[in-house]
């Protein structure tokens, strides 16, 4: 069979999604025109696009030393895999929450296939840029070599950090570089009516802002709460005396951080509602029985922005005297049906004022108010949400949360210094409506945004979390390390193990309908030989290499991993199911996939023309296997009967 036939068997993807080449694709389907032998031809898409083209040169842009190594980092590819580990999780079979080991670039890469416009909401608490250890140190030629240096796979010594001096030239460009690719990647994951909450403080609060309008658009920044999470004396010193450097003395004491949040479309994008306090309650009530239930009474007037002719009209009190908003910008909440309605249904009623700066010569006065019901059908009334957390929850509370779980005394040095407290989490997670939605944080941390969902869950719902965090080594001196905690992931999956005993425990029926588990998983190299450039001129060191690649998998590979590496690579999520087609003797075959979508593989040395048969696949199921398992004129045979790749 000549070679030339087998360039119509396809082979699996080894490689994360190409964003430049699917960028590119995107723009042929628009402007097919400007493509010639595969090149733009830049000056007919500016006469394409015309008026709408900026070629000025004077003109905003933001840039930093390092911007042009930000987008390498996003358009390369990765080349590692994600392999599970069923031991170091918790119910792997049946639960849908995912904790990820490794380097959240890489793994945002490899996640772009499966999980894109899937995310409903993002937080991520990046490490502040304040001249201490800085372990995301980028390298675009060699990522996942670059991953094993950092996490001390390859570096004995443990060398793990560079410290991000502020005497270092580069102080707020390296934390750009980092954090720019991450955010771009987070951006394809996010629903149409998704929404990112990121974590700063005021050190590059200003940044972080220009650089998520350059990614998101600046159309699409919903707003910054700012959080109070410091209270007492504390925190940096005040009264610095005059002349001397506030950057050594603070003039004030910062007891506050940001939070920066930006929708992925700001026409998606639902008002943010927060349930009502205690205190919100005690105006409520239900004097008359009303079927609808508790009710508090609002005016009717009220102060618009701008007058609205339709809304300014007479209206006849029980006593048959005219009364109307006073003018101008103060007229009636209703329009007058409305209002006419309401008072005939009861949901509009005159309030008798006796009031002295309501009276008339009557000695009272009549004043229209609506009932603003606490049950708005079977939901209960919210409130909008306000950009400042003054009594949320600080960060001593998050401190004391880990040090409870982790059964430490309030006197010992916490395990974990500086986790944001739960209920700040919680308060995201409820203004956005999350409860059936995936939430992604790929700075996980101490684990607090896992810790939230499955606490928030006692409410019913099936929020499920994708958590990745760094296997960063701890600190040989600190009390994590002491206690047997080598990495900060470790700390983390520790901790939701401990969360979910405690739910078991203190909440025995709700837990019996909760998803209380996570699969591990872990960055790794490929399963697949990967070439490596070879720059020499020793012949036998090149045939060496050629020998290595007489088959496409490394020798030490597992089944299991490579089971998940195609279905990561070809756009499956992580909690597709892995099953085993029973029905054929043949060969051991796997069905994977959730629903309506699906495929199948074997990875047997050879396969039986009779397994094909009785798979009765067509060209839109995809099958899988080994190269080598058919014989050339099978593959090509199949290749045009069926959605045949390779490995």
């Amino acid at each position: 069979m000549p070679k030339k036939h087998l360039k119509k068997v396809k082979f699996v993807s080894k490689e994360s999604l190409d964003l430049t080449e699917e960028n590119l694709i995107k723009l042929k389907s628009i402007f097919p025109e400007i493509f010639s032998e595969e090149k733009i031809d830049f000056e007919k898409l500016k006469i394409l696009l015309g008026s709408e083209i900026e070629d000025s040169i004077e003109k905003y842009n933001f840039t930093w030393a390092g911007r042009s190594n930000a987008f390498r980092n996003i358009q390369t590819t990765v080349k590692g895999t994600l392999i599970p580990d069923e031991k170091d999780s918790v119910d792997f079979d049946k639960t849908e929450n995912l904790f990820i080991e490794g380097d959240n670039l890489e793994v945002l890469k490899l996640l772009q296939k499966s999980y894109q416009n899937k995310i409903k909401m993002i937080y991520i608490d990046p490490p502040y840029n304040t001249g201490k250890d800085f372990v995301y140190k980028d390298n675009f030629k060699d990522s996942i070599g670059n991953y094993e240096k950092i996490t001390g796979q390859i570096d004995e010594e443990g060398n793990r950090t560079d410290t991000n001096k502020e005497t270092n030239g580069r102080f707020h460009s390296d934390w750009l570089t980092m954090i720019y690719p991450r955010l771009y990647l987070a951006k394809n994951l996010l629903k149409e009516d998704g929404v990112i909450f990121v974590s700063i403080d005021d050190h590059e609060v200003h940044n972080l802002r220009k650089i998520m309008d350059d990614i998101f658009g600046e159309e699409n920044f919903v707003g910054d709460f700012i959080w109070k999470n410091k209270a007492g004396g504390g925190g940096k010193q005040s009264g610095n005396k005059p002349g001397e450097n506030t950057k050594k003395k603070e003039a004030f004491v910062l007891d506050h951080e940001f939070v920066l949040v930006y929708s992925k479309n700001i026409e998606e994008l639902f008002r943010f509602n927060e349930a009502l306090t205690e205190e919100d309650l005690k105006g409520y009530s239900n004097p008359d029985d009303d079927s609808r239930g508790p009710y508090k009474l609002g005016n009717l007037e009220m102060m618009m922005p701008k007058p609205i002719s339709t809304m300014y009209y007479p209206m006849k009190d029980p006593d048959g005297i005219i009364v109307k908003p006073k003018g101008g910008r103060h007229q009636w909440r209703f329009s007058e049906k409305r209002t006419k309605e309401g008072l005939e249904e009861g949901s509009v009623v005159w309030v008798k004022s006796n009031c002295s700066k309501s009276i008339d010569k009557r000695g009272y006065r009549y004043i229209l108010k609506s009932k603003q019901y606490l049950y708005q059908g079977d939901e209960e009334r919210t409130k909008i949400a306000r950009s400042v957390l003054y009594k949320l929850a600080l960060n001593a509370d998050g401190t004391r949360e880990i040090m409870e779980i982790f059964g430490q005394d309030k006197t010992e040095v916490p395990i974990f210094t500086n986790p944001k407290p739960t209920k700040l989490l919680k308060y995201f997670l409820s203004i956005v409506d999350t409860k059936n939605e995936i939430i992604l944080d790929f700075f996980a941390g101490s684990g607090t945004t896992a810790h939230a969902v499955l606490d928030l869950n006692k409410d019913g719902g099936n929020r499920k979390f994708i958590c990745v965090q760094l296997p960063e080594k701890t600190d040989e001196k600190s009390e994590a390390y002491k206690a047997g905690y080598k990495t900060i992931a470790e700390i983390s999956k520790e901790r939701i193990r401990r969360v979910i005993k405690k739910i078991k425990e203190e909440d025995k029926e709700k837990a019996k309908n909760m998803d209380l588990g996570f699969k591990v998983f872990k960055l790794s190299k490929s399963n697949y030989k990967i070439w490596e450039n070879y720059d020499g001129k020793d012949e036998k060191e090149l045939l060496k290499q050629m020998e290595l690649f007489q088959s496409p998998l490394i020798a030490s590979y597992k089944k299991i991993n490579l089971i998940y590496e195609v279905l990561i690579k070809e756009g499956y999520d992580l909690n597709s199911k892995i099953e085993e087609v029973k029905d054929i003797k043949t060969n051991k075959v796997f069905r994977i996939g959730n629903g309506e979508k699906y495929f199948f593989i074997c990875l047997d040395e050879k396969i039986k023309e009779q397994t094909i048969k009785n798979l009765k696949l067509g060209k839109e199921i995809m099958f899988v296997c080994l190269d080598d398992s058919l014989e050339d004129n099978q593959k090509i045979n199949l290749s045009l009967k069926i959605n045949l790749r390779s490995i």
